[in-house]
């Protein structure tokens, strides 16, 4: 399967289920309660009920900051390694845009949709094969520091690592 088409299907797939938590979530069934005895917790420990919404989206920040520096640091050596094209530039986009997107469906900051849009662009000029073209060389650069202005736009501060 085509990574363009594979990548269109992991966003719309990720869209859909966005919508579907959104619209169908207070609705879903509970967990069967445990009996009485099984409830009762040790004093001063409570049981997990899962990450926030917030800590979620301090994770996906997390993990897209990554992803762009590993995206940046490709890009200023024109997606090669050792002047041979490589596919590390196919790949980062595609992961931070899913991560992008999954992040936007749970928050109105519009980062995280600017940040998707951006790498979805970028995917036909990082391409292994538009890197071995040396098409875009020159175009690689920019693209690195826009890698890093987002990075630095969603770098967690100190109070969030």
């Amino acid at each position: 399967m085509e990574l363009q088409t594979v990548a269109t299907l992991i966003r719309e797939g990720t869209k859909l289920l966005s919508h579907f938590l959104q619209s169908y979530a207070g609705r879903l069934p509970q967990t069967v309660a445990k009996p009485v005895a099984e409830r009762a917790e040790p004093q001063g420990e409570r049981e997990s009920k899962g990450p926030t919404t917030d800590e979620t989206i301090r994770y996906q920040k997390k993990e897209i900051v990554k992803q762009l520096v590993l995206l940046e640091g490709h890009l200023q050596q024109s997606c090669k390694i050792e002047g041979k094209a490589c596919d590390c530039c196919t790949k980062h986009p595609i992961t931070i845009e899913g991560l992008a997107e999954e992040a936007a469906g749970m928050t109105s900051a519009p980062i995280f949709k600017e940040v998707a849009e951006w790498a979805k662009s970028i995917g036909p000029i990082t391409t292994q094969e538009a890197s071995a073209s040396g098409e875009y060389d020159e175009k690689y650069p920019e693209l690195a520091i826009k890698a890093r202005n987002f990075r630095k736009a969603l770098m967690p501060t100190e109070k969030e690592v």
